[in-house]
């Protein structure tokens, strides 16, 4: 008989790899939250195959880790934890561990119909985006063909339509002061005979309300009308921008005027929730070379910190609400994803954006099962993911010894991809 698969973990995806354990016919014992005094009596209980620890706080799976390596030095682990740092250090100093998260082994799998509908998962070939499309038995793996990027264009529609209301003060307060400084240059050129350098001179004293123009008041009254209405115009450009850059160098900001952080307006993905799945789905979209921008309800979420060192424009607010959906362009974006923790708040964060544009391609998480069921069943709003249902699948899989290391989606089924392009259903259907 062989040896029994210790379970370590509590919560819906570890109840989902149980399942397919069952369902794989393994022999498994489960322990949400064992002492040590417990996980120690399991393995006196006899031999144990192989010890798998699924949770969504990385400390909980590092200190089980290394309670396991403390009692068994040859039994094989493999771990769920999120940190690609603390991953990697697990990874290197505990022999026979393999590393893995949920968020890894889903992302792609939501990172595809975001690009395509239908592709099964997207994957990076040095810096090319691959999509997976199924035929059959048959994997089809073949470049995506993304928006030509116009950087152009994007740095102008970022200027002309930015985001926040700081940035568009100190923008349009910046424009507003420069064609007030143009005019009068020009004005003190043609009308009051200055040089280009003087005539630029006197308009900038002017323009900081330093001094004057002097030579303005031997010119003729029309102009002295317009520099006067200039100067009030120069005072009002000079109270936008400085309220804009003082908001911005107040505030914590989390998204930019230009650059990295620059919030999309064409061609890009917008993600409703910075959790795991969230930050994952962000950074390999821009990977491929797509335009993205997050939305999370908190300010202090648990992912901010790490979206802003990556250089990811975040907005605080409601995914579900319209008028905010409206300010990121959902009419020009690629799709919507919506993959915050909680299924009903997805399922309205999709309607949402369905009545804010019809046609927009929505790409809804889901993580219990029955609730997937009920929203492809009740309304068709969006391509449904279930992603405990797939990561569990993998988790499974490679619990049992399958060389498998990614899972495709065709239709509403998740599939087993290994190295020699072979797939393989699953135990499990995406949504049983």
């Amino acid at each position: 008989m062989a040896a029994p698969i210790l379970l370590i973990g509590d919560g819906d995806l570890a109840e989902e790899v149980w399942r397919g354990l069952e369902a794989l016919e393994a022999d498994v014992v489960r322990l949400p939250h064992p002492t040590e005094r417990e996980l120690t009596a399991a393995f006196e209980r006899g031999a144990v195959d192989r010890v798998v620890v699924v949770s969504r706080d990385d400390a909980f799976a590092l200190r089980m880790a290394l309670m396991v390596r403390d009692i068994s030095d040859d039994t094989d682990l493999l771990v769920t934890i999120f940190d690609p740092t603390t991953a990697a250090a697990v990874e290197s100093q505990l022999e026979r561990c393999a590393v893995t998260s949920m968020a890894d082994i889903v992302a792609p799998a939501l990172a595809g119909p975001c690009l395509d509908e239908s592709l099964g998962a997207v994957r990076m070939e040095g810096d090319t985006p691959v999509g997976v499309r199924t035929d059959g038995s048959e994997v089809h793996e073949q470049p995506v063909e993304l928006p030509r990027r116009r950087r152009g264009e994007a740095l102008l529609r970022a200027l002309i339509t930015p985001y926040d209301k700081s940035a568009a003060l100190m923008f349009f307060g910046a424009i507003g002061l420069a064609i007030v400084l143009a005019l009068e240059t020009a004005g003190g050129v043609v009308v009051l005979g200055q040089s280009a350098i003087d005539s630029f001179y006197g308009s900038t004293k002017t323009l900081v309300t330093v001094d004057p123009n002097d030579k303005v008041q031997g010119g003729p009254g029309w102009f002295k009308v317009f520099i006067s209405v200039s100067m009030l115009c120069a005072l009002v450009f000079e109270a936008f921008f400085t309220a804009g850059l003082v908001n911005r160098l107040i505030d914590r900001r989390l998204t930019g005027l230009v650059g990295r952080r620059a919030v999309p307006r064409r061609d890009h993905v917008v993600v409703v929730g910075l959790g795991q799945v969230g930050l994952r789905l962000c950074l390999l979209l821009r990977r491929c070379g797509i335009g993205v921008v997050a939305i999370d309800d908190r300010e202090l979420g648990e992912n901010i910190g790490q979206a802003r060192e990556a250089g990811l424009p975040v907005v605080v607010g409601r995914g579900a609400d319209p008028s905010l959906l409206r300010r990121l362009s959902l009419r020009n974006a690629c799709a919507l994803a919506a993959v915050t923790d909680d299924d009903l708040e997805n399922i309205s964060i999709a309607m949402a954006a369905r009545a804010v544009e019809p046609g927009v391609r929505v790409v809804l998480r889901a993580g219990d099962g029955r609730v997937a069921n009920e929203t492809r069943s009740l309304f068709r709003i969006g391509l449904v993911r279930d992603v405990h249902r797939i990561a569990a699948v993998l988790l499974a899989a490679q619990a049992t010894g399958s060389p498998a290391r990614r899972v495709v989606c065709r239709g509403d089924d998740a599939h087993l991809l290994h190295g020699d392009g072979r797939l393989e259903p699953a135990v499990i259907a995406a949504s049983s």
